[in-house]
């Protein structure tokens, strides 16, 4: 890794150490000692799109980042439902052993972290956070909060399709959604993309786009009992900043920031904001937990 690279962390940041897929476990990093801060990448990256949250472990957390199924460290492992990948989390969580854990889950990786609210009762959360999703991502009626407000599951399908064909030629069209609308991504930061998708397996990754948009967790995120936290890129090219206020609303006590001049990954395009937004959003989490 170049330090001078600007999408890393800060060279004061300690490096992450990185642990091989192995048996029921995903491969993952990891860095810092104290609470455990789970980060979920979203889909065709890896946890190596956390790298600028390296920097939250000198104010005192434990930064986990796990690699999906079909995923960089995960690449050989064969699940491709969001339940498998949200069982996948949880046994890294038992098998580390850790408890009051933070969640924070970007894109398909909000949508691992519901399934964990939804299927993992025991686990040991403290808090479930998304960072620029809708828990919907197909439109309707009654949700017109999907994937650029106009998406249903014919579209999905082809996407999918697609991407079994044609991944190498595809990805760089997919990467350019995660910048702000109207600004140019520093060249490192479109090639540190380009190099996790590379390390995607095409086959995944089709069955997990087509299984995200089966998906619907509006009505977990209405019961939900443990707090719960959103982050939104003011520029978003994929979820209008209508998609923000109807999932907060779907749940009004949950925590809710808007990164400035960022877009869909606002924790690569403007760290240092997202890192302090993400920070306050903890606090407040916690403040709501006892009350």
């Amino acid at each position: 890794m170049d330090a001078s690279d600007p999408v890393l962390a800060s060279p004061a940041a300690p490096p992450f150490t990185v642990h091989a897929a192995r048996g029921a476990l995903p491969g993952w990093r990891e860095t810092g000692q104290g609470r455990p801060l789970l980060l979920l990448h979203g889909w065709s990256v890896n946890g190596e799109a956390f790298d600028r949250q390296r920097a939250l472990a000198p104010a005192g957390f434990r930064v986990i980042a796990p690699d999906h199924a079909g995923h960089g460290l995960s690449r050989q492992r064969a699940s491709a439902t969001i339940a498998a990948l949200a069982q996948d989390v949880a046994a890294l969580v038992r098998h580390l052993g850790v408890a009051d854990v933070v969640v924070a889950g970007w894109s398909m990786g909000a949508m691992v972290a519901w399934a964990l609210l939804r299927d993992q009762p025991q686990l040991p959360l403290a808090a479930v956070g998304s960072i620029d999703m809708t828990p919907r991502l197909v439109t309707g009626p009654d949700w017109p909060h999907g994937l650029h407000g106009h998406y249903d599951m014919a579209q999905a399908r082809q996407m999918a399709d697609r991407v079994r064909a044609d991944w190498p030629r595809l990805a760089p069209s997919v990467a350019s959604g995660l910048w702000a609308a109207g600004r140019r991504p520093e060249p490192a930061a479109t090639q540190r993309i380009a190099h996790m998708a590379q390390q995607c397996d095409a086959a995944a990754l089709a069955g997990l786009w087509e299984d995200m948009a089966r998906q619907d967790f509006r009505e977990t995120l209405r019961a939900a009992r443990l707090p719960l936290f959103h982050l939104y890129g003011e520029a978003s090219r994929l979820y209008a900043p209508q998609v923000g206020v109807a999932t907060q609303a779907l749940q009004p006590a949950a925590g809710f920031s808007v990164v400035a001049a960022a877009g869909h990954s606002p924790h690569l395009e403007q760290a240092e904001a997202f890192n302090a937004a993400l920070l306050a959003l903890i606090r407040q989490a916690d403040q709501a937990s006892m009350r």
